[in-house]
């Protein structure tokens, strides 16, 4: 895992999270390398938990998949995630393994040559509705105020 820490900075109040100021926002990067010389990348959810979170990638989902091989995806996560089961069904656990699945499947997309969706079917549209999620800011008007700014 590789963690990356970048700067908050944002106009108007700063929003909380698990009762602190949140000034900066922390992302988890899962570099997965091959014994082909092909390395897949993943992120796993980090937020306020992101030690623990990496914390579980280093010392308990890599032990597991060191030297197995990484076309078998689904056989991989269904293992683990049975194996982990009591590890918990959500938080940093399953943050990790859901880095390594994205990893695992960009590997697969490197090494047929094709982007991953190609490989998951193909695309059934030509778009996609987006949206934007808002940090809790706990002022009805910073609220407003930046969810004008996202539409």
């Amino acid at each position: 895992p590789i963690l990356t820490t970048m700067p908050l900075v944002l106009d108007g109040p700063v929003p909380m999270s698990s009762g602190q100021p949140k000034r900066e926002v922390h992302t988890i990067l899962v570099r997965v390398d091959t014994d082909e010389g092909i390395t897949g990348w993943g992120e796993a959810f980090a937020l306020s938990g992101w030690m623990a979170t990496m914390a579980a990638i280093e010392h308990t989902i890599a032990p597991r998949v060191v030297g197995r091989d990484p076309t078998q995806i689904a056989q991989l996560m269904q293992e683990l995630y049975r194996g982990l089961y009591n590890c918990g069904r959500s938080g940093p656990m399953v943050f990790g393994l859901s880095g390594l699945d994205i990893a695992l499947w960009d590997i697969a997309g490197k090494r047929a040559g094709k982007p991953l969706y190609q490989l998951l079917g193909g695309s059934a549209r030509a778009s996609l509705p987006a949206y934007a999620s808002l940090l809790r800011y706990g002022e009805a008007k910073a609220v407003a105020q930046i969810g004008r700014a996202h539409v």
